[in-house]
């Protein structure tokens, strides 16, 4: 039953994923105009909460991870489905509608919905969609019943057959304590609800967000730590080709490669991409925005660095699991872990709000070549950057990463505006007919001034 994705990791998208605890689903409510990452060699690195401000932010924390009866906003909900499945619930669903939806979801073997659409039909349908259903109907009927009343939710007048499909969804938190007694009752089912259990579906079967935690929570650095330690070198030989030939006839400085295995599957109008290369700096900067009352979902995905190693530089060092210098002829060539850290912040304003943090706490300038009072691995030229279109002009900039695609691999080199159209097209010739797309981003100031060449600061 379970859709999985593997989607273009230029897109902010994944698919390892970890379901989410369930609230409740109520209705009420470069230079020569191309770049790689920016690397070590390349770049040197180098108020306290009211009371009220806390018990609202633990409060929004209890909703996010699911207390019992919370009500989880619809509006992220609508505007996942529409992003990832292509899903718009109407203002009336029907059993219909209803199926056809949780198809988009979950694939096309979905049991007939038949008969009015009811809080019982759309969850049995639900648990099913989940691969839940065997699990469900190991519930003996005396074991429902002691479930249901653990859950504290009445039998009611809801039909046998949806009992254990229900004692079932609250079990495994596909639904919450509050739509359980809403179902046991013969309450009707919303469009809201609809939205809310298509999306706890997704989350069961892996296909919803997929990401370490948010910046708020106390295990969330330990979580960085845990998730870098487990990166090591990866690569596709025939991107690898591309890559090289790339840097070879200067298309490109370097590139990075990324594994659709880690894509967060954001929601792109919300999210900015922030690379390093210094798990120290990640701790920090989630530091920095606790720091500045701004809360994100967290993701750490792996992204391995490639650019040439210059002879001048000195002998090359010895291979490690996370760097290693790899000898084409006379083209040397680095590859080195780094992370994109995603950040899915919960509003607009705080992710507008993100540029001027970096550029006063985690920016070097001119006058501070020792980075006093910046925060560890500070760079000359940060980099971040959006799928957003709107963001402001004086903050942001365009840019395209033309990333080249094999399987769950692909590679990202950028390019500015006016060279993407000569990137494209040497990359279509060196591709052998793989998949090459020019997505359109929005970087920071001072990264767009390293794509230009034309400052280092």
């Amino acid at each position: 039953m379970r859709k999985k994705f593997l989607t273009n990791v230029s897109v902010v998208s994944v698919v390892l994923a970890a379901a989410l605890a369930v609230g409740g689903c109520g209705g009420n409510g470069g230079q020569a105009g191309t770049s790689a990452v920016q690397t070590e060699e390349t770049t040197e690195t180098g108020a306290a909460e009211s009371t009220a401000a806390a018990e609202t932010k633990a409060e929004e924390k209890n909703q996010e991870n699911g207390s019992a009866g919370a009500k989880q906003p619809s509006e992220d909900d609508k505007a996942y489905l529409k992003e990832y499945f292509g899903v718009e619930v109407g203002e009336n669903p029907d059993a219909a509608s209803f199926l056809e939806d949780l198809k988009k979801v979950a694939g096309e073997e979905i049991a007939p919905l038949e008969g009015e659409l009811t809080w019982a039909a759309a969850v049995q349908a639900a648990v099913s969609a989940a691969d839940y259903e065997e699990l469900a109907l190991s519930y003996p009927k005396e074991k429902t019943a002691e479930r249901l009343k653990a859950h504290g939710v009445s039998e009611g007048d809801m039909e046998e057959a949806y009992q254990a499909a229900l004692a079932c969804a609250l079990d495994v938190s596909l639904i919450s304590e509050e739509d359980g007694r809403r179902a046991a009752a013969g309450e009707a089912f919303t469009a809201a609800d609809e939205e809310c259990l298509l999306m706890r579906v997704a989350e069961a079967n892996g296909d919803g967000r997929n990401y370490l935690g948010r910046a708020s929570e106390p295990e969330i650095y330990g979580k960085l730590d845990q998730a870098w330690n487990s990166f090591i070198i990866f690569d596709d030989g025939q991107l690898s080709q591309v890559g090289k030939e790339a840097v070879e006839q200067q298309v490109s400085t370097g590139y990075g490669i990324k594994s659709a295995a880690y894509n967060a599957r954001f929601l792109p109008e919300l999210t900015l991409q922030y690379g390093h290369s210094d798990i120290k700096h990640a701790h920090q900067l989630i530091g920095l925005l606790n720091s500045e009352d701004i809360d994100a979902k967290v993701q750490l995905e792996p992204k391995i660095s490639i650019y040439q190693y210059l002879l001048e530089w000195g002998p090359i060092p010895e291979a490690t699991p996370t760097y290693e210098v790899k000898q084409f002829g006379d083209l040397y060539l680095v590859y080195a872990v780094e992370y994109d850290l995603m950040l899915e912040f919960d509003n607009t304003e705080d992710m507008l709000r993100f540029d001027s943090v970096i550029n006063d706490f985690a920016k070097k300038n001119e006058g501070n070549e020792e980075a006093v009072g910046l925060i560890f691995g500070s760079w000359w030229q940060p980099l971040y950057s959006t799928t957003r279109t709107d963001m402001p002009e004086e903050e942001y900039h365009q840019m395209f990463d033309c990333v080249v695609t094999n399987g769950i691999y692909s590679i990202h080199p950028f390019a500015l505006p006016e060279n993407k159209d000569h990137v494209m097209e040497k990359l279509k010739e060196m591709s052998g007919g793989l998949e090459v797309e020019a997505v359109e981003r929005y970087c920071n100031t001072a990264f767009y001034h390293y794509l230009k060449g034309e400052d280092y600061q």
